[in-house]
């Protein structure tokens, strides 16, 4: 078992992780607290739900989605290709279904000799490392106003229907991608609805001259933020035009200070009248919400179209630093301070995710196989050219630059890990002789950020001296 690893949920992520260590042989046990694949796609989202990435940037790229999806394939389409591809690699016989993890913990202060995880049965066991990929779309976060509402109300994780919902006066919360689709389908089943916001966002359209618009995010360079911003910025003026014209304040933030919505359908209905536009919530009194410009209104239905938290309640207090409800990560997977403990998916990319979230796996894969010859966490490592962060929101190219120059990090290091074992006379010390790593401020510039491999000679040199 101290050779095994547990990976932690058996959704879009977790899947790419198995994959990745099926592929390197890489030993692990594949637990998930549902009874099904597929994580949020399986018991998260709502019947009518499609993709918002086209299925060309959405699909592993070991396994291409089928030829008769289309550009934006629905959830049941998802879920269909997400369970093919277990089958077809194999890794449905691994997951264990119904396993839910209670407490998770180091086996030494940093990790180095293995992790112990309990479960939801009393079970113990222990493994050289553990995948945490169980999501972050599934704790709910509903805000707490003055009074009380006495009509139905239902987070969008629960809604799956219409069905769900009391008419005909419904109210929607929040207009992230949720929360613009729940409007909308209020709208037409009701006849009408309302959406509630508390600030301005930047809606970016499914198409944009033809091209599914997630397909402006792509590249394995990262272009520079400025450029990134006036190309989307470009899209929203094709997209939407002047947002008065909607009955809708234009975005004081920076187009990518928060999550893009990809939605045409709720500028179209607002621009027929079926959905009203309404500011944030003040106060309740009984089934008339009051609003923050003194205006009110009569609902049957209130929608949380709210968000969620992230929390990992499986793991100890102390284990991880958080800043702004998100731990700090280096590279959005590695815990500062601590060896084998990972984190998959942990990020909340502009574009569709299938090359991104194999590619991460891989390197996490690489970087979960090196380790066991390291006597230092390899995010320390790491953190020498990739500062800790919170920062959930990130653009493709930046993110998918992130892993290869990871990947080369991790590689190069291998190399010279096995170069020593081969040097005749070369010492061998045991994990036991630690020694960590302190995390070094990243004061680089933008462009030499953008160092080739040769840059990455200073975390090289470091390792060199941590290797088992």
């Amino acid at each position: 078992m101290r050779r095994r690893y547990c990976i932690i949920g058996a959704g879009y992520t977790g899947l790419a992780v198995a994959k990745a260590y099926t592929d390197l042989g890489l030993d692990y046990d594949h637990v998930e607290a549902t009874d099904a694949i597929g994580g949020n796609w399986s018991h998260g989202v709502y019947d009518s739900t499609y993709l918002i990435s086209s299925k060309d940037v959405t699909e592993y790229p070991d396994y291409p989605m089928p030829l008769d999806y289309p550009d934006f394939p629905s959830a049941a389409q998802m879920r269909d290709y997400l369970r093919s591809f277990t089958a077809e690699f194999g890794l449905d016989h691994r997951i264990e279904f119904g396993a839910l993890v209670t407490d998770v913990a180091p086996l030494d202060d940093l990790g180095l000799a293995g992790w112990r995880v309990t479960f939801a049965d009393g079970a113990m066991r222990e493994y050289a490392g553990v995948v945490v990929a169980n999501g972050h779309y599934w704790d709910v976060n509903i805000p707490s106003y003055p009074g009380e509402f006495t009509g139905k109300q239902i987070h969008s994780k629960n809604y799956k229907r219409p069905a769900d919902l009391n008419g005909p006066r419904v109210l929607v919360v929040g207009a992230g991608n949720s929360g613009c689709d729940l409007a909308v389908e209020a709208a037409v089943t009701f006849g009408n609805s309302e959406i509630s916001l508390r600030r301005s966002y930047w809606f970016i359209p499914k198409y944009v001259l033809g091209i599914p618009s997630s397909k402006f995010d792509v590249g394995s360079v990262p272009v520079p933020k400025l450029v990134q911003e006036a190309v989307f910025r470009s899209i929203v003026a094709l997209g939407m035009g002047s947002y008065g014209s909607f009955g809708l304040k234009k975005p004081t933030h920076r187009i990518f200070d928060q999550d893009l919505v990809v939605n045409q359908q709720l500028p179209y209905f607002l621009k027929h009248g079926r959905i009203a536009v309404r500011g944030e919530i003040a106060r309740f009194d009984g089934r008339t919400v009051h609003f923050t410009d003194g205006t009110s209104g009569e609902y049957d239905s209130i929608v949380w179209a709210t968000g969620f938290k992230t929390t990992f309640p499986f793991l100890r207090g102390g284990l991880l630093a958080w800043e702004n409800g998100q731990p700090r990560l280096v590279s959005h997977t590695f815990p500062p301070g601590l060896a084998n403990l990972y984190f998959a998916g942990l990020v909340a990319p502009r574009s569709g995710a299938g090359m991104l979230l194999m590619n991460s796996s891989r390197l996490l894969a690489e970087a979960a196989l090196l380790q066991q010859r390291m006597r230092t966490p390899i995010g320390d490592i790491y953190a020498q050219i990739s500062k800790p962060s919170s920062e959930i929101l990130a653009g493709g190219p930046d993110l998918r630059w992130e892993v290869l120059r990871g990947r080369w990090l991790v590689r190069i290091i291998a190399q010279m890990s096995t170069l020593r074992a081969l040097l005749p006379g070369t010492s061998r010390s045991g994990p036991s002789e630690t020694e960590a790593v302190e995390p070094q401020p990243d004061t680089r510039t933008a462009s030499q950020r953008l160092a080739p491999p040769s840059r990455l000679l200073r975390p090289i040199l470091t390792a060199a001296r941590h290797i088992a």
